[in-house]
């Protein structure tokens, strides 16, 4: 099992300062991360309120010129709300210029307010997002010229530069949480695959991880070669009492922050009931990762065991956590609990092309 950071984080200004300070707070980290020994460090998008960041890409590669081995990804980019071609062109140069290091989450995004912001229809997100992809890949893997006639976009005689690093293209890894077609959907593709853990149904997360790898091999897909990445909370502390205590006050933070920006937008979400969740009900649930070092290590190889997970994002700079805190709890993590988890090789690396 991998381990990795996804930056999908809410801006403080009483806690972080400045944009500035804030950027290069983060970007620390990163090196901390590689320091560390974790796998990869990935970046959210959204565009209001502080949250995440609007142009993953820039941050990712800034995160690149700091690291040598750190996979670099994004969780997820939002396909639906720019023109796919741009997205290839950006994250082909992250990929050359990191020395193909890209993995590339892609998604539709779940809070309508970012569709209220970019004037575009919400219920043509499904629609948008499976034709996005598609023409990105055509265009990392076309040989020459090539031509695209879908709904929204079409190109004619078109040839794409630059290729990315990684051949046949970077792993893609398309979300797949509420909805059960996404996961069928990625395991037609040939696509990576990252769901959420902490979401409100371990069923429908164990069936639907289960259909994406049925899905696979029924396409004639290597089962075995779709990595499946789950998002989750975690804090680290020399205390169970202690993590969840600070844990679950930034995670409830992160979860109030997110549930009203829901209240923004013109259609209501699953994030919507994320501000009345107890951290309590969420941690018997096994939904969250808080504990002391011993405990976090049986919570992981169970939820390595009970849903395949093989690379597990960790959602640790929320809700208000200071960067002190966040550090002590990665420290801890990779000292007492990665060791028991750690193999060789890099997950969802694929072979750079030849010069």
């Amino acid at each position: 099992m991998k381990f990795g950071i996804l930056y999908n984080i809410d801006y403080q200004p009483a806690v972080h300062g400045s944009g500035s300070a804030y950027y290069e707070e983060i970007l620390e980290q990163v090196e901390l991360l590689e320091e560390l020994g974790f796998d990869a460090a990935w970046f959210g998008e959204h565009h209001y309120s502080g949250y995440s960041f609007g142009n993953p890409a820039m941050i990712a590669l800034a995160a690149a010129g700091r690291t040598k081995r750190l996979r670099l990804g994004t969780g997820v980019s939002l396909i639906p709300l720019h023109h796919p071609l741009r997205l290839a062109e950006e994250y082909a140069m992250l990929d050359v210029l990191s020395a193909g290091r890209l993995d590339y989450g892609v998604g539709r995004g779940f809070l309508s307010y970012a569709y209220d912001l970019f004037n575009i229809d919400m219920s043509e997100s499904h629609e948008r997002y499976h034709e996005g992809i598609e023409l990105i890949i055509k265009a990392w893997t076309a040989p020459g010229p090539f031509s695209f006639a879908g709904r929204f976009w079409k190109l004619h005689d078109y040839e794409f530069f630059p290729k990315p690093l990684q051949q046949p293209h970077p792993p893609i890894f398309a979300a797949g949480a509420a909805t059960p077609g996404s996961f069928s959907w990625a395991g037609e593709m040939g696509l990576d695959l990252c769901t959420a853990l902490f979401g409100p149904d371990q069923n429908l997360l164990r069936s639907g991880i289960e259909s994406y790898r049925q899905t696979l091999a029924a396409h004639h897909h290597d089962s075995r070669a779709g990595v499946v990445a789950s998002v989750t909370q975690m804090y680290c502390a020399e205390s169970k009492a202690e993590a969840l205590r600070h844990g679950g006050e930034y995670t409830l933070n992160y979860y109030k922050f997110f549930s009203d920006l829901d209240r923004r937008g013109s259609r209501p979400s699953v994030a919507r009931g994320f501000g009345k969740i107890r951290i309590e009900d969420l941690d018997n649930a096994g939904l969250v990762l808080f504990g002391d070092p011993d405990d976090l290590v049986k919570r992981i190889a169970a939820v390595r065991d009970s849903f395949g997970i093989d690379l597990l994002l960790f959602e640790v700079a929320q809700g208000g956590a200071s960067p002190a805190e966040v550090r002590q709890s990665l420290r801890l993590f990779a000292a007492e609990v990665m060791p028991h988890f750690k193999q060789q090789g890099v997950v969802g690396s694929r072979t750079p092309a030849q010069s």
